[in-house]
């Protein structure tokens, strides 16, 4: 998958990247509206609200509009349509400060503001997610191949007899029920055959003549049904972390363009530069764990990815809290209380979009060409395995033509005769003596069948 095709196919519109951004963007402009004085404590929320819901017409409608001329929309075209949104962010809020609250808008800093951080964050996430659908259906896709492929083997090694019986034992088991419930409908009927009975039995028999061919056109085990076409995500997710130290600078660069400019805006620069180091902090944090368990445990990094990353995140989280409380930078604590919300998701996505953005593109590359490698034999072993089926098919049908679908054929042409002319009790009991007899020869053909192996089919 190409940076193209990722951050130009669906999920640069998707409703659900939508939605994902609402919680991180409300934090964000209530942390910006602190300082505004609204006469209410909803106006904030009444404003997140509203930016979030004008730019998602924008970006919806814009990218709809581009899907029109474009299959794979160009990067460009994308950053177009969300600067654009995120600039009617600050154009919404600037406006609602001015008319709400009667302070100056700001809107120029506003937009300008929201469009870099739209223009940080935007492509990574998008990237990313692409990139862990992609591993998704990759992932399904491996695991369907390997199990065609642990099913086709042991036919593919399997021979001509091994097959045979397995055809066998199949129709047997199809038919012997159906041959079982017929005479004992014939059993029931014995006294009372009329023309009307007979007509029912002409259909049942001629039924069961059809399932005899249409078993040998496709008996044989299917075997359990196969997995998921799609990986869960918590698998998908569990990827090992790598290149931690360039993780580590995404994940800085990243969180400090979302809070420090408004930490500056509103607190002033001791904040700002407080965020700043409790933003480097963490995001070293988060590079050493990975990298001190790949030097020294490099078997538990790969085995638990998910986890190291887990702890990793949670360490740096940690970190910047404590500083954003304690480090004394900014000595108005309530400031970094305000902020830590914001910094610990920030910190949250951001590592979480760095290592996807890092990593999944890899692991799947590596995972196309190891399905490409099992989709060539998995086809190698189709045709070898259908070549062999259907040459056995072919022994077995001429092997049951005359003493199963020959008797069969047979009962069906005495059955329309005693239809076409007329009928009487005695006629009827001897027809279902005959028929009787015939259906008892056929369980006694197909059981010989079933257990015998003809030299032909143990030929190669």
């Amino acid at each position: 998958m190409s940076v193209r095709d990722a951050l130009g196919g669906p999920w640069a519109s998707h409703w659900l990247v939508m939605v994902a951004f609402l919680p991180p963007s409300t934090l964000l402009v209530l942390l910006r509206e602190t300082v505004t004085p609204y006469p209410e404590w909803w106006w904030p929320l009444v404003s997140a609200l509203a930016q979030h819901l004008v730019t998602a017409v924008v970006i919806l409608g814009g990218a709809a509009i581009a899907r029109a001329v474009h299959d794979v929309v160009p990067v460009p075209t994308v950053l177009a349509i969300w600067s654009l949104g995120a600039a009617l962010r600050g154009v919404v809020a600037g406006v609602l400060a001015e008319q709400v609250a009667g302070v100056d808008g700001e809107i120029a800093s506003r937009a300008a503001v929201w469009a870099l951080v739209s223009l940080v964050w935007v492509p990574p996430i998008v990237y990313a997610i692409a990139q862990f659908e992609r591993r998704r259906l990759l992932l399904g896709a491996l695991d369907v191949a390997e199990f065609e492929l642990s099913r086709e083997r042991p036919r593919a090694d399997a021979s001509g007899a091994a097959v045979q019986r397995q055809l066998r034992i199949a129709i047997a088991e199809s038919l012997n029920p159906a041959l079982h419930d017929l005479q004992q409908a014939l059993d029931a009927s014995r006294a009372s055959l009329d023309r009307a009975a007979v007509a029912e039995l002409s259909l049942r028999v001629s039924q069961l003549h059809d399932d005899t061919a249409d078993l040998l056109a496709s008996a044989v085990d299917t075997g359990p049904p196969p997995p998921r076409p799609v990986a869960s995500l918590r698998r998908a997710l569990d990827v090992p972390p790598r290149r931690p130290w360039s993780t580590a600078g995404l994940v800085a660069l990243a969180t400090a363009t979302l809070v420090v400019l408004d930490a500056w805006r509103i607190f002033g620069p001791l904040a700002a530069i407080e965020v700043a180091v409790s933003t480097t902090a963490a995001a070293l944090v988060i590079g050493a764990v990975p990298a001190a368990v790949a030097r020294f445990r490099p078997e538990l990094l790969e085995a638990n990815g998910q986890r190291t990353t887990t702890v990793a995140t949670l360490l740096g989280i940690l970190v910047a809290t404590y500083l954003m409380l304690n480090s004394g930078i900014d000595p108005i604590t309530w400031h970094g209380l305000v902020i830590v919300p914001l910094l610990a998701l920030g910190l949250t996505i951001a590592t979480a979009t760095s290592i996807a953005t890092l990593v999944l593109a890899d692991l799947n590359r590596d995972a196309e060409q190891r399905l490409a490698a099992l989709q060539g034999e998995l086809t190698t072993l189709y045709e070898h395995n259908e070549a062999l089926l259907a040459r056995e098919r072919q022994r077995l049908s001429d092997l049951m033509h005359g003493p199963v679908q020959g008797r069969i054929a047979a009962c069906i042409m005495a059955l329309n005769f005693h239809t076409t002319g007329g009928t009487d009790s005695a006629q009827g009991r001897q027809l279902t003596d005959a028929m009787l007899e015939h259906l008892r020869a056929v369980s006694r053909d197909l059981a010989k069948i079933t257990a015998g192996t003809s030299a032909a089919a143990s030929s190669p």
